[in-house]
């Protein structure tokens, strides 16, 4: 099952890497954000997003959104033969929105302040929307596939 595992993640992840650095991102970001609440100290800057979520609660929706990600994608590669890649776009798809979602709300909360950090947000922002097509690509051409019109 462990060289199924790497093998199938390998064969895929050149194609994949944007969502595998996404993933992986979010799992950071979100460790970053675990714990006390130290890491956003600009409080001005963080207001739109403490608004809604703690910075801890924050840093455990990024865990587990870039986890469920990364387990989505290493079931893309791993059984891509198999009734579980049917849905693997889909999943991959909606975890690119959500990701999108939230580097959105971090650009649009720092942007809100007067500090020079909003700037760096927009490259994870950009690439999750990049993702978010591919998916959604990927989940036509599969449909596309299965009802024979490819």
């Amino acid at each position: 099952m462990f060289i199924r595992v790497v093998t199938g993640i390998r064969s895929h992840f050149e194609a994949r890497f944007v969502e595998w650095v996404m993933g992986g991102t979010a799992v950071w970001y979100g460790l970053r954000l675990v714990g006390e609440e130290t890491a956003w100290t600009n409080t001005a800057a963080w207001a739109n997003m403490t608004s809604l979520m703690s910075e801890n609660q924050w840093g455990w929706a990024c865990l587990a959104m870039g986890i469920a990600r990364l387990l989505a994608l290493g079931i893309n590669g791993t059984f891509a033969d198999t009734a579980y890649s049917r849905y693997s776009p889909l999943v991959r798809g909606l975890a690119a929105i959500i990701g999108a979602w939230f580097w959105l709300m971090a650009f649009m909360s720092v942007s809100a302040s007067s500090g020079s950090g909003g700037g760096i947000y927009q490259l994870p922002l950009i690439l999750d929307v990049w993702c978010v097509f591919h998916a959604w690509r990927d989940v036509g051409r599969a449909r596309a596939a299965r009802d024979g019109t490819v």
